[in-house]
């Protein structure tokens, strides 16, 4: 839900990146595509984009969403360290199903997703704003095999 000022207030789609490290995670992604439908694991170098590795959250997706890598800023916000987990895991039912349709969005569309609102699936912490995307990622450039995710968190960036 979008108030008439532009700001959000429940979780939804957003067109694209608003956050400036999303748009550079984003636009990074996108250059190193090239003309292909997405590019793969193998073509991400985190040297290249050492600023925003705190804020990445990557999914693979065989045997429903394992989360591989989870940044410190995202450890820090939810209080945990989900590696190894299964995508949604530690959220409420609601939330852990809505994780798993932008999941199989992006694997099943192959586009990448944008999302911003409240927090609503950290339950102690649904009045804090985040904004997310997930850009998929293929090593034979027709399936998509894993999820680079990003969350950013505005107000804890502001302190």
């Amino acid at each position: 839900m979008t108030h008439r000022d532009g700001t959000i207030t429940e979780a939804g789609f957003i067109d694209a990146p608003r956050d400036s490290q999303l748009k550079a995670l984003y636009e990074y992604w996108d250059t190193v595509r090239g003309s292909r439908l997405m590019p793969a694991r193998a073509d991400i170098d985190p040297g290249k984009i050492r600023g925003l590795l705190p804020f990445i959250i990557m999914y693979t997706v065989a045997a429903g969403y394992t989360i591989r890598l989870v940044g410190d800023e995202i450890v820090r916000f939810t209080g945990r360290n989900v590696t190894g987990r299964p995508a949604g895991s530690t959220m409420s039912p609601p939330s852990a199903e809505m994780m798993i349709k932008i999941l199989n969005a992006v694997a099943t569309e192959r586009v990448p997703k944008f999302r911003a609102g409240k927090a609503h699936w950290q339950s102690d912490k649904t009045y804090h704003d985040f904004e997310a995307c997930f850009l998929p990622l293929s090593t034979d450039g027709e399936t998509v095999d894993i999820i680079l995710g990003g969350i950013r968190f505005p107000m804890l960036a502001e302190s």
